[in-house]
């Protein structure tokens, strides 16, 4: 893998001359090691998860088939991850296990799955070049340190393989528009049939994928039959794979319900722009209520979901939503073993939300910036601009997933939709991301202002160390709710 990685550019265009500091490779590794043991932490007290993956499981064990939506209320998944599970059960001997002993074993798949997403984004920024090894030691711990990542790589869905296969799969593609190996693309159209097959929403890393190598093919001529060639094999291949893909069930579920890709909830009507209209747990009430607020007093005044049966504001706004289950592994409030009661946790998760501020900025200035200069790109049609933004792949699946969040929030209006989660199979571009901002922070400001960048430093250790806490609190309540080992 390091070979397929190693000519990758830098989100500011250099290539690859330098190799990291020890110091930097020191503290990313120490990240690392934390945000295992964190894990590890929530797997051993943990049995619970968001949804019922694991009745999808038990029913592949014991009829010795493939669910279909009519099973289970989560059988309308595609089914990777449920099969490799009960795959590695029966293998193991553990098909007949006790259902807590078998759901920990699932989730240690999944501990693993996470570990091998942090590592692969770490080693990729372990070879950006640049000497400002701070931006690269925190642009890791906001991925290896998110509380939300946390959580579910550390309960048995299917998420965390969706995350893995387009972290993969994007890592791949980068280094396909760089060296254009084969072994790279064919790697690459590998991960993203394993995501597709993992989750529905890894279609929109394709898309972008697929994109990306069509800019490519357009802003270079003497690459343009390559990559024309490179985009039609690899939609063509990963569209007949994956409806012919008897994990994805694309064939039968159209011949029974009309539709290759299913959901377990119907669709409502469309919110009105302004008018606010009921739904059948809010979830989005108007297009500008939902789309265009971000609730952050009333965030800080109800720092976690309510129960269903009542709503507070942050339940009606997608981007509340999401800033707050991106930052707190409480702010969800289940499952029920992981939900807390009266004002349990809120200083904890106030502080976070706060420091939080800072980095969501960050990450939304470098978006911007992101999306600026691979429209600049295209429209001079400047090559070394264009691969400079790598071909405006990290803009694209940006865009693409931010789009598919608010497609979804608006087509079935309720909250239990409305999950950061969903835009995790982007996380290898949310480094980048940050990179963008903190380079031109760093070129800016940090560098004239030695207070400042100290300032930057201490701010963001202190949001680390709260993430942390953040999960240890809940490990403290999942253990006592357990009666301890």
């Amino acid at each position: 893998m390091e070979r397929l990685c190693y000519t990758l550019q830098n989100p500011l265009g250099s290539q690859i001359t330098t190799i990291p500091s020890r110091k930097t490779q020191i503290l990313i590794l120490l990240i690392f090691l934390i945000s295992a043991g964190l894990r590890l932490g929530l797997v051993l007290f943990n049995r619970e998860s968001n949804d019922d993956h694991f009745a999808v499981i038990q029913l592949i064990l014991r009829t010795d088939r493939l669910p279909e939506k009519a099973d289970c209320w989560e059988c309308y998944q595609p089914k990777l991850f449920h099969y490799v599970s009960a795959e590695f059960l029966q293998l193991a001997g553990l098909a007949d296990a006790n259902q807590s002993s078998m759901i920990l074993d699932v989730e240690l798949i999944n501990f693993t799955a996470g570990l091998i997403t942090l590592l692969v984004i770490g080693f990729f920024l372990l070879r950006l070049p640049g000497k400002n090894g701070l931006l690269k030691v925190l642009a890791f711990g906001l991925v290896a340190l998110n509380p939300d990542l946390i959580g579910i790589n550390s309960q048995a869905t299917n998420d965390t393989f969706a995350i893995l296969f387009s972290t993969l799969a994007l890592f791949c593609a980068y280094a396909f528009l760089q060296k254009k190996r084969p072994v790279t693309f064919l790697l690459m159209l590998l991960f993203i049939i394993l995501g597709i097959s993992s989750k529905t929403n890894v279609w929109v890393s394709a898309i972008a994928i697929f994109l990306g190598v069509l800019i490519q093919a357009w802003m270079e001529k003497e690459n343009r039959a390559r990559m024309l060639l490179a985009a039609g094999l690899f939609g063509l291949v990963t569209l007949a794979v994956s409806a012919l893909n008897p994990l994805n069930q694309y064939i039968s579920n159209y011949r029974e319900y009309g539709s290759p890709i299913l959901l377990n909830i119907d669709r409502q009507p469309l919110p009105a722009f302004f008018k606010q209209t009921s739904a059948y747990r809010p979830g989005i009430l108007s297009i500008q209520d939902g789309i265009f607020t971000f609730k952050f007093i009333d965030l800080i005044r109800y720092p976690r979901i309510d129960d269903s049966t009542s709503y507070t504001p942050i339940r009606t706004s997608l981007w509340t939503q999401l800033y707050g289950r991106a930052n707190s592994v409480h702010f969800e409030n289940w499952p029920e073993s992981w939900s807390t009661t009266v004002e349990q946790g809120f200083t904890l998760s106030r502080a976070i939300y706060i420091l939080a501020l800072l980095p969501t900025a960050l990450l939304l200035f470098g978006a911007a910036m992101e999306i600026y200069l691979a429209v600049k790109s295209l429209i001079k049609r400047d090559p070394e601009l264009a691969a400079a933004t790598h071909f405006g792949l990290t803009a694209i699946t940006a865009i693409g997933f931010v789009l598919f969040i608010i497609i979804y929030a608006l087509e079935y209006r309720d909250f239990s939709v409305m999950k950061a989660i969903f835009l995790y199979p982007a996380m290898f571009t949310f480094p980048l991301l940050f990179l963008r901002a903190g380079e031109w922070l760093s070129a800016h400001m940090l560098e004239r202002l030695g207070w400042l960048r100290t300032a930057f430093g201490i701010w963001m250790a202190a949001l680390f160390v709260l993430y942390s806490a953040d999960i240890l609190t809940m490990i403290a309540l999942l253990f006592s709710r357990r009666g301890g080992l």
